[in-house]
């Protein structure tokens, strides 16, 4: 009965999520872009906007560009730079304070994932004013945020094309995935001038989020030709530039590339969803606080190989667009290599494959909620059973 549930839930939220109105934001991209966008503050007439950031990007220098188009334009802004990693809704609150108190118009998001999704939600809450759970679910906000503008300084979370605002609950630290067309940005820009400063570590995580988004779209029951597209086309485009950006973070092309890869990818999942590595990724994070890229990167290809023949062909697909494989090889040995591949990518990358502080005792909590999540929100598939995902997770203690 409950798979029943499941099954009904996940269809329910899929078409919910295919009925959205779904906003295009204004893209700007290529080297300079960053500073395009602040230009348009002015443009459109903003007297003074909220930089929504973290403190260390907020001490960095990488805002300077940005903060000098706006004085040049004599556009006035504010800084709150108290988003930390998996943002709590405490934080989306101190920001909507500093935006109120600073008589800001707008908001401007210059970060990671976390910086992003805080900076959606802050411009939201400005307009309705709530607690978190008010939030909590589809389409719940009846008034549209502040204008929105977002730099990603990431590839990776796709935030910047997704109505998508993922929130920690600041007592259990359990994710609140807050979904309203209303939180898509107005203006972004993709830089990849900004994004060559990010360290390896950090370019491996998040272009391995950006794989997990691209594929867990790929394999969802939900997927439609349109979303196809974009998710081979990020799939393709991190199988050729990811480690070539972790080996040589200056390069700006495989910058450019991977910040479009992650592009395509956020604008695929946010029509289909994603599956079970991102509902045992957001169970250690929640649980061992581990960061999300990394999260998915260590069961991603443990995932896919458990799903077994029901995403043979899809992967074997995939193995074929990047060029793995011979043409005699059959869809269940092309799903393999592809699979694999993933692992190598990740071994080259030098990804962590054990959450730190994961105990035996953390099992069945981390299952239960990943089962719950997966099972009655992702279209997955096929339905994993406990076994399944209790021997992924208990893989990762064993892992080096």
């Amino acid at each position: 009965m409950k798979s029943l549930y499941y099954k009904f839930r996940a269809f329910v939220v899929t078409w919910l999520l295919r009925l959205l109105p779904r906003p295009a934001p204004v893209l700007f991209s290529g080297i300079g872009s960053a500073n395009t966008l602040a230009e348009q503050l002015a443009i459109l007439g903003h007297n003074k906007v909220l930089i929504v950031t973290d403190s260390f990007l907020g001490g960095s220098g990488i805002l300077d560009g940005i903060k000098a188009v706006l004085d040049k334009n004599g556009t006035a802004y504010a800084i709150f730079d108290g988003v930390l990693p998996d943002p709590a809704f405490d934080q989306i609150q101190a920001g909507e304070a500093t935006l109120r108190t600073e008589n800001c118009d707008a908001v401007l998001a210059v970060g990671g994932g976390s910086v992003l999704d805080a900076g959606k939600l802050i411009s939201l809450l400005h307009t309705n004013p709530g607690k978190l759970e008010d939030f909590d679910g589809i389409q719940k906000a009846k008034n549209v945020g502040v204008p929105l503008f977002v730099v990603p300084t990431t590839a990776g979370t796709g935030s910047e094309i997704t109505y998508v605002s993922v929130i920690s609950d600041p007592d259990t630290h359990k994710k609140v995935p807050v979904i309203d067309s209303k939180l898509m940005p107005g203006y972004v820009a993709l830089d990849a001038d900004i994004m060559k400063g990010m360290p390896p570590g950090i370019t491996a995580a998040t272009g391995m989020d950006a794989l997990t988004h691209a594929v867990e779209s790929y394999v969802a029951t939900s997927s439609t030709p349109a979303t196809e597209v974009q998710a081979t086309a990020a799939v393709k485009l991190i199988f050729k530039y990811l480690t070539r950006a972790w080996h040589q973070g200056d390069d700006l092309e495989a910058r450019d590339a991977m910040a479009l890869a992650a592009f395509y990818a956020g604008s695929a999942f946010g029509r289909t969803s994603v599956g079970y590595v991102h509902g045992i990724a957001h169970q250690l994070g929640r649980v061992c606080h581990t960061p999300h890229g990394n999260a998915n990167a260590m069961v991603l290809p443990e995932v896919l190989a458990n799903y077994g023949a029901c995403v043979h062909e899809r992967l074997a697909q995939l193995a074929r667009i990047v060029g793995i494989g011979a043409p005699g090889d059959d869809d269940a040995a092309l799903a393999q290599q592809f699979i694999q591949a993933i692992v190598d990518m990740r071994v080259e990358m030098e990804l962590p494959l054990k959450p730190k502080g994961l105990t035996q005792g953390d099992v069945p909590d981390i299952v239960e909620e990943a089962i719950a999540e997966a099972g009655s929100l992702y279209p997955v598939p096929r339905y994993m059973s406990e076994a399944e995902i209790t021997g992924i997770v208990r893989g990762l203690l064993e892992a080096a």
